[in-house]
């Protein structure tokens, strides 16, 4: 969907953007319309439930509880890119305009990280849990756990070595892995109900052939996601650059001080662009006002607002 057809407005109304990460465009073209197709069954999804329920937490979590569903995307376990030694591990963070958030970072074997993330907002004094915390919390709050062959982790033609023996000599290999990352298929949603509830949230299985224990932006409030009451944002691209300019947190920070959400959009990514990294953005601000930029080739996302 093109910038100028997010329009502005006086009116309160509610409001969903949702996207499926960002590539460099060496995508096959049917690889394409399947991320397309699944964003907007996602997004259909969600808009149901925000007209439903009235609730932009719910709306934010049915979107990307769908998407991770997806083998399209790099979330869940059905998608997310395995780690060095074969594992998925991942992460999820849900923040809300009243400053409630919950993560988990680094979490295996539950199909809707942010769902546990959720979980995590709504019933624990914490903002974020990591590795086997985050899966006992999962179990005591009644999620269930997947069996290894019900998860189908992506993998790619590039190889690294497992268990070098001379350490420097894998780290710069290992660098030179991540240098070549160009596909990030994390997924987010951004909304915002009648009652002026605005949601982010962020899923990720983190990126091909990572060091385990490796964490990126998505569970890292400010950094991968963050709402406040003037505006959310969702995050993806290259965790690390992600991390070190804090991408969401300023974005949001940028709508408060009184840029247009698109402008603010635009001024992160252009900030990401000139540290030589790539990222994408969603956001709505307090009006259901939409802004999405990127500096890839290819981000699927869709976007209503409605009374």
């Amino acid at each position: 969907m093109a910038v100028e057809d997010f329009a502005g407005g006086n009116q309160l109304k509610r409001a969903l953007i949702v996207h499926g990460g960002c590539d460099e465009g060496f995508l096959p073209q049917k690889e394409m319309e399947l991320r397309t197709q699944g964003v907007n069954v996602a997004f259909e999804i969600g808009l149901e439930v925000l007209k439903g329920s009235d609730s932009a937490l719910d709306a934010v979590e049915s979107v990307i509880a769908k998407l991770e569903d997806d083998p399209h995307f790099d979330a869940g376990i059905s998608g997310s890119f395995a780690n060095m030694i074969g594992e998925i591990e991942m992460d999820a963070s849900i923040m809300d305009s009243n400053e409630a958030a919950g993560a988990v970072i680094r979490i295996k074997n539950f199909a809707h990280p942010i769902s546990v993330a959720r979980k995590v907002l709504e019933e624990i004094p914490h903002l974020m849990l990591s590795g086997k915390g985050a899966e006992l919390f999962a179990r005591l709050m009644g999620f269930r756990e997947t069996s290894p062959n019900e998860q189908y982790a992506n993998t790619d033609d590039r190889e690294i070595e497992k268990l070098p023996e001379d350490y420097r000599e894998f780290v710069r290999k290992y660098s030179k892995l991540l240098a070549e990352q160009r596909t990030f298929s994390t997924v987010g949603a951004v909304a915002i109900d009648s009652k002026g509830h605005i949601v982010a949230g962020t899923s990720t299985g983190g990126i091909a052939h990572a060091f385990p224990g490796r964490v990126g932006d998505t569970p890292i409030i400010g950094a991968g996601t963050f709402a406040s009451r003037s505006a959310g944002a969702s995050a993806t691209g290259l965790g690390e650059g992600i991390l070190r300019v804090g991408v969401t947190r300023k974005l949001v920070e940028l709508v408060e001080g009184g840029q247009a959400v698109q402008e603010a959009c635009d001024r992160v990514v252009e900030i990401c662009s000139e540290r030589g990294f790539q990222c994408g953005v969603i956001a709505l601000d307090a009006e259901g006002n939409a802004g999405l930029s990127h500096n890839g080739f290819f981000m699927p996302t869709m976007y209503s607002r409605f009374d």
